[in-house]
């Protein structure tokens, strides 16, 4: 997201909705969980795919996933994957933003939406999901929202430190441990992936390996273009998230 001058980012901070950090889990080296409770979030519609928004310094935003939200309890956590855990640097804004976080911190919630082209279907038949460490949280969502309506399949590649806390989040999904290359390990189990009736594909995470992916995924499973979604949450070259 773009730089904006700190009082310009400060005002459109101001108009989102308050919250307070009610506790925080580190579930895996590279995962934390943030739970956060707010007046302004009762009542309001969800659904897997949509993502929000915070200031993560005086002038930039990041947007994030929510991974559960309770529209009754007023309740949401987000499950924030640290590049720096695995790649050694923990200075993008994002992540000192997050290590600074503490329970009973107020922050503001800017926003809850989606994509026209990157929203979840509840329609019957096979799910299939691929990406990385920064969409765990995505298709945790995804998995339970979906409950008995649909199938989800895919592969996601994590730290190799994390693979067990993943594959207990995300059952019927394939976890690969990464390698030094984003992207290696999934881009090499899509080119033998098993065989299967896909009935609509969502692809994220690194952008890079998603346009290969797409191109994999579309020849593997013979589906259309419009039963692929995708959207990218980083990239190879660009500001650390």
């Amino acid at each position: 997201m773009p730089r904006l001058p700190a009082p310009l980012a400060r005002m459109i901070e101001t108009r989102g909705m308050p919250c307070t950090v009610s506790e925080i889990e580190d579930l895996s080296p590279s995962f934390r969980r943030v739970h956060l409770v707010g007046e302004d979030l009762r009542g309001r519609a969800w659904a897997p795919c949509q993502v929000t928004t915070f200031l993560v310094s005086p002038t930039e935003f990041r947007r994030y996933t929510p991974d559960s939200f309770d529209a009754e309890g007023g309740r949401m956590s987000l499950l924030f994957y640290r590049h720096g855990t695995a790649i050694g640097n923990p200075s993008s804004p994002g992540e000192a933003w997050l290590g600074g976080l503490r329970t009973g911190d107020q922050i503001s919630v800017m926003g809850l939406e989606s994509t026209r082209g990157f929203r979840a279907r509840a329609e019957p038949g096979t799910v299939f999901v691929c990406g990385d460490g920064t969409t765990v949280g995505l298709w945790y969502s995804m998995i339970r929202w979906l409950g008995d309506r649909a199938r989800v399949c895919g592969v996601v590649e994590v730290p190799s430190q994390d693979v067990p806390m993943v594959r207990d989040m995300l059952p019927g999904v394939e976890i690969l441990a990464q390698t030094e290359q984003p992207g290696e390990a999934v881009l090499s189990w899509l080119d033998d992936a098993p065989p299967g009736e896909i009935t609509h594909a969502f692809l994220s995470g690194h952008g890079q390996t998603i346009q290969l992916a797409r191109t994999l995924v579309r020849n593997r499973y013979g589906l259309q273009r419009s039963d692929i979604s995708t959207q990218p949450y980083w990239a190879t070259g660009k500001v650390g998230l």
